[in-house]
């Protein structure tokens, strides 16, 4: 095999790799994301159905540092709105990523990264862990799944400003 044949066969390797390339891919999502507050908050706007949302900050990649012994994240995008809620958007092609412990797990991280020491716990700002996945993970055909905690015995949420979504490309904005 010559030089020539080799580079055509590379490119065309190239080329495969490029056409399997889609916003849902994780390196694809931190690239589409990277200094562009544009996007993250347009992508907000539909998740959250919130027309007047305003990204201040969004930082795609952003370690979450813990404590030694403790298990860090990396989250695919962090961002930050106008009044201060958090948002952390997770890009899953497969469904083991998408496990709902993760997803809890990414939240409670949320809550420890957004409370310095002497702060009153009813200073937690309202957070949003996002999960948007290549296939309806509940396999319940809708295009959004937003999970909320609900007091069982009353029957009334919860409301301690937690949000978790799942996402599938039933939504259409992927």
């Amino acid at each position: 095999m010559d030089i020539t044949e080799r580079a055509d066969q590379k490119h065309q390797k190239d080329l495969h790799r490029l056409r399997s390339l889609r916003p849902i891919d994780d390196d694809f999502m931190r690239c589409l994301f990277k200094d562009n507050i544009p996007l993250a908050e347009f992508v907000l706007r539909i998740i959250t159905d919130k027309p007047d949302l305003v990204i201040t900050n969004c930082q795609p990649q952003k370690d979450m540092k813990r404590l030694a012994g403790a298990r860090s994240i990396c989250l695919d995008a962090y961002g930050t709105d106008s009044i201060g809620k958090k948002y952390d958007l997770e890009i899953q092609r497969e469904d083991k990523g998408a496990n709902p412990h993760r997803a809890r797990f990414h939240s409670s991280v949320l809550d420890i990264e957004n409370l310095n020491a002497g702060q009153e716990f009813s200073e937690l700002p309202e957070t949003f862990t996002i999960f948007i996945t290549e296939k309806d993970f509940y396999g319940m055909g809708e295009p959004i799944y937003p999970i909320e905690r609900v007091n069982l015995v009353t029957g009334k949420p919860f409301e301690d400003g937690e949000h978790i979504l799942y996402l599938n490309e039933k939504l259409n904005c992927f």
